[in-house]
């Protein structure tokens, strides 16, 4: 097959503004401006159409420079190849060098010079370029830029960045006795850089640019980081998914559940300092309850993660050893080292779900494409190469995850019926999968070995890798069909594409509909990257791309949540300067304003101002005769304006009611007779607020609940004396039952432990299409499912030995339970078996139940001589919406002026209180007031005194409750309450009356 090229418009205007800008918009020149004053005139121009910034004259000097920003996967090299031919043709310039950043690239642009050469000299209606590659061997090649032919060199920076480069080298004969360089130099070209960022960002790359001595420089990247040059235009991620030239994005993520089983560790963050210690973030599983919850959980040097997750699994890792911020791990006393990204134990299971799934993506997205002539290809990145490809004394052979793809395309091939229409049904699974990587050549003492390369992309080794791929791009792209001796080629059967780094840039194929990475996150290729590979538009077998939303769609197969995919892609393209989510200060500065030559700029003119967001001075074809730049002063005083008017909040952060406000007409005179008063004409003003329209469509934020200072009213008021003096007594509590009693109430009482339930390992994946906005990254999710696994590499747990440590009692006792449950049940221990630390989380609780019944029946507490001070109650602070005021009636009935509630009952409750005139006195007991029980903690809530007969002082310890039944609070819930009364029982308190469960003060015996 071959690739047919199209017009796209979004392309031909990027060539136009580079062209109208080097003429300074003038049709008839036929040669690019040189004058400085000219030129940044007509630059100014260039950014007023695309509301672009001006960023002063400095990029004029030693040579102009411009940079184009073009978003990954549309087209590129493609337009700056259409901007040599239009500038060959419009101004007869015929001298070109690409400088690339690395071999990687270089092989690709390669590609694209020798199959657009043709294709161009049509389009353009001019002559063909000749072009070659810069190689140090064949130093002859730059006396072709001696005569005025139509010349393009490609070379990488690597290759004339050191004056050791031999083309640096001066020579006393050939090259009529100077530097190879010198033959470049003469001819003045007009350079063009690929990926700027990552050729000329340092000294040494700019130097060697400069050595070119270029005429003008064009920079092109979908990530620009130096802004010191005029972006002459921009087609940015935004913008190619909002015009459709790109895939859509979606994401799979795969959350594993072992439910414990698997004691995985992984560290969620780099450490940091906090509060003069160094501390890390970890996932790993946290008991709560009868489950398992996967939680973050912060560790200290010297820390016991089985302490902090209440989990015993971990206690094999004993303490934390050491945190090292450095090189980002936590380390802990059994030598395991937990890292970004380390899911030890699940990773594989992982890896098998995400591969799986997208094997079954893929051969589904065959089905549909099979009949449009649409190949599908998925792109799969490997940690490492050996992963994928073993070497041995008889050859290479398949590593892990070859095999495991094997396995999984066989499996998900023959799992229904409906694949065998596809034509690649009976293609043996060798074939239809392949690893491409950088490698070493072999020698007379080694054979050819594959092997990780450092993903730079500018080694020997990378380019073999590349070349392997671009050899045959065309036939990648053509479907294989039975009998048609063709498409009967390695190529076309291949589908499944493996490497290491090689594929990383430079390489866009554009029917790559899926990406796996399995890779750690020390080289994980960042989520732009990732995207990057699949976006292009796929092509049909005649070479013609095929515009289809509801098919062109790239999925990311990501280890993490769609949630943190997309917060992720968020700050890549923040941090490349691609979303801007706030107004600061200089936002405007530099922004280009053209003035009319008719409007005086002090005075406001209504005619400006139209229901669109476009200025009526922005009307090109309006006579004008001053161009400027809103400067940094002008910039923040309309910042502080925003400000005033609830545009933006104090931090500069978009307020959505606000930026919707400034569509209106009457808005914007109104912002812009306010601007008049801090020295802001109308054109300026109407400038920045279609800037800020135009780029920001802002959700509406979040209410933060506000923290309210709580103050005390009255610290020695004689009833809180009085109650605090009855209360104040600290207790303990003992327990004894016998055993025998609690194996047969286990086994044979109510609810035995033979009804647990136990339900299996998940994995669960979630997927979700990410949507680009101007300001933010958005997720949608679109479905979820549900897979049960079935794991035998599970680790070996001791249950019996596990829930005899927790629970207390022996591990006889708890083998006798097993047992004899067994005995009820035999199918019981093979329950156990598949998922034995959920069985053991469960079975716990269940065995605790039992033993509060008895416990309840013989706990008995007794005062331990302590007290709690008084000095405790202080002044706290609680969120405003949780905090009930106190009339100024009862200001004299409790200690603080309001009291913090957890409900619209408690609430009542505490207004009756005020109301009750027998109640002389309460309190809402602070959190730290506890009673211990065998339970946890209890803390109740109200402590009150009230008269009755205006002399009798009752004293109560009071828990309300939505209900004054017992039986419909939880279990837990009672058992406490039944612990507090024992605690307040006569024997223990004399004189204090414990009231639980309470919903109304008419509840209390007063």
């Amino acid at each position: 097959m071959q690739i047919n090229y199209e017009k796209l418009n979004y392309q031909e205007k990027a060539v136009k503004a580079v062209i109208n800008t080097l003429s300074g918009y003038d049709n008839t020149l036929n040669e690019i401006i040189t004058d400085p004053v000219l030129l940044d005139s007509s630059v100014k121009k260039t950014l007023l159409n695309v509301n672009g910034k001006y960023p002063g004259n400095d990029y004029l000097s030693p040579f102009p420079q411009f940079n184009i920003e073009m978003e990954t996967g549309t087209g590129k090299t493609m337009v700056y190849l259409q901007t040599i031919m239009a500038l060959h043709k419009r101004f007869g310039e015929n001298k070109f060098i690409i400088v690339v950043p690395s071999r990687a690239i270089k092989t690709g642009v390669q590609d694209n010079l020798r199959k657009l050469r043709n294709y161009l000299s049509d389009i353009f209606n001019t002559d063909k370029y000749q072009y070659f590659v810069y190689n140090s061997k064949k130093i002859g090649d730059l006396q072709n830029f001696e005569d005025n032919s139509f010349q393009i060199m490609l070379t990488t920076i690597q290759a004339f960045n050191k004056d050791t480069n031999i083309i640096n080298q001066e020579y006393n004969e050939g090259f009529f006795g100077g530097r190879p360089l010198d033959q470049i130099t003469d001819s003045n070209p007009i350079v063009i850089i690929d990926e700027p960022q990552s050729v000329d960002s340092a000294k040494a790359g700019k130097k060697a640019i400069s050595s070119l001595n270029p005429k003008i420089v064009l920079r092109y990247s979908a990530t620009h980081k130096e802004k010191q040059y005029p972006l002459l235009y921009e087609f940015g991620p935004v913008d190619a998914y909002k015009e459709h030239m790109v895939k859509h994005i979606e994401t799979l993520g795969t959350e594993v559940n072992t439910d414990g089983n698997i004691p995985i560790v992984e560290l969620s963050e780099n450490p940091e300092i906090k509060n003069g210690k160094l501390v890390a973030r970890v996932l790993a599983y946290k008991s709560s309850n009868d489950d398992f919850f996967k939680k973050i959980v912060t560790l200290k040097k010297g820390d016991s993660l089985a302490k902090k997750t209440h989990n015993s699994l971990y206690n094999k890792f004993g303490l934390v050893s050491e945190i090292n911020i450095t090189e980002s791990f936590v380390k802990f006393e059994n030598g395991y080292k937990a890292e970004l990204g380390s899911l030890e134990g699940e990773f594989e299971i992982w890896v098998t779900a995400q591969m799986k799934a997208l094997i079954r993506d893929h051969i589904d997205r065959e089905l549909k494409m099979q009949r449009k002539g649409i190949k599908v290809l998925s792109l799969i990145f490997l940690d490492k190469v050996k992963n994928y490809r073993v070497y041995t004394n008889d050859g290479p052979k398949n590593g892990k995850y070859a095999k495991l793809f094997e396995r999984l395309y066989t499996e998900v091939l023959h799992s229904n019926p409906k694949y065998k229409k596809l034509n690649d049904y009976n293609v043996p699974v060798s074939e239809v999968h392949d690893g491409y990587f950088a490698k070493d050549k072999a020698t007379k003492n080694k054979p050819e070995i594959y092997r990780d390369s450092r993903g730079n992309g500018d080694t020997i080794r990378d380019e073999s890798a590349y070349n392997v791929i671009m050899a045959d791009k065309e036939g990648l792209l053509t479907q294989y069909v039975p009998g048609k001796s063709e498409t009967n080629t390695k190529a076309a059967k291949l589908r499944f594409i493996f490497s290491h780094s090689a594929l990383k840039e430079g390489w866009d194929n554009p029917n790559v509909f899926q990406i796996l990475t399995i890779a750690s996150p020390k080289n994980d290729l960042a989520r732009r990257q990732k995207i990057g590979r699949g976006l292009r538009i796929p092509v049909n077998q005649n070479g013609e791309r095929v515009y289809d939303d509801e098919q062109n769609v790239v999925t990311i197969y990501a280890n993490e949540t769609f949630e943190q995919f997309a917060d992720g892609l968020q700050k890549e393209y923040a941090k490349s300067g691609l979303l801007k989510d706030k107004i600061n200060g200089d936002f405007f500065a530099n922004l280009v304003v053209q003035k009319n030559h008719n409007v005086n700029t002090n005075d406001y003119d209504e005619k400006n101002i139209s229901d669109d967001n476009h200025d009526s001075f922005s009307d090109e074809n309006q006579n004008t005769d001053i161009t400027t730049q809103v400067s940094k002063k002008e910039s923040k005083n309309f910042v502080n304006i925003l400000k005033e008017e609830n545009v933006i909040s104090s931090d500069g952060k978009p307020i959505f009611s606000g930026i919707k406000k400034l569509s209106s007409p009457d808005t914007k005179k109104h912002f812009i007779k306010k601007a008049k008063e801090v020295g802001l004409d109308s054109q300026a003003t109407s400038a920045m607020i279609n800037k800020i329209t135009i780029q920001f469509d802002v959700p509406e934020p979040r209410n933060r609940r506000n923290r309210k200072e709580v103050n005390i009213t009255n610290k020695n008021n004689p009833y809180l004396n009085d109650l605090w003096n009855k209360i104040a007594h600290k207790v303990n509590y003992r327990v004894k039952f016998d055993e025998d009693n609690l194996i047969n109430d286990i086994v044979n009482g109510n609810n035995p432990l033979s009804e647990i339930q136990l339900k299996k390992m998940t994995a669960i994946q979630t997927r979700a299409r990410v949507n680009l906005k101007e300001n933010k990254v958005d997720n949608r999710m679109l479905n979820q499912n549900t897979e049960h696994l079935v794991w035998n590499k599970l680790p070996i747990v001791n249950v019996i030995k596990q829930i005899a440590d927790q629970s207390g009692i022996t591990k006889n006792a708890v083998a006798t339970i097993i047992l004899e449950t067994q005995k009820k049940d035999n199918s019981f221990i093979d329950k156990i078996k598949m998922n034995p630390a959920l069985f053991q989380k469960r079975a716990l609780n269940n065995i605790k139940g039992h033993q509060r019944k008895l416990l309840n029946k013989s706990l008995v507490y007794v005062r331990n001589g302590k007290t709690w001070s008084k000095d405790l109650l202080h002044s706290f602070s609680a969120s405003e919406n949780t905090l009930w005021k106190v009339p100024d009636r009862g200001l004299k009935k409790t200690l603080f002026e309001k009291i913090a509630t957890q409900s619209e009952e408690e609430n009542k409750f505490a207004e009756s209180l005020v109301n009750e005139k027998k109640i002389k006195y309460f309190l809402k007991l602070p959190s730290w007031f506890k009673i211990p029980t065998p339970f946890g903690n209890y803390n109740p809530d109200w402590a009150i005194l009230a008269e009755r007969d205006g002399s009798e002082r009752l004293y109560f310890i009071v828990d309300t409750k939505t209900t004054s039944e017992m039986s419909d609070l939880r279990e837990k819930e009672q058992d406490r309450i039944r612990a507090g009364r024992q605690a307040y029982s006569k024997e223990v308190f004399n004189d204090v009356d414990f009231e639980a469960p309470v919903k109304v003060v008419g509840d209390l015996d007063i």
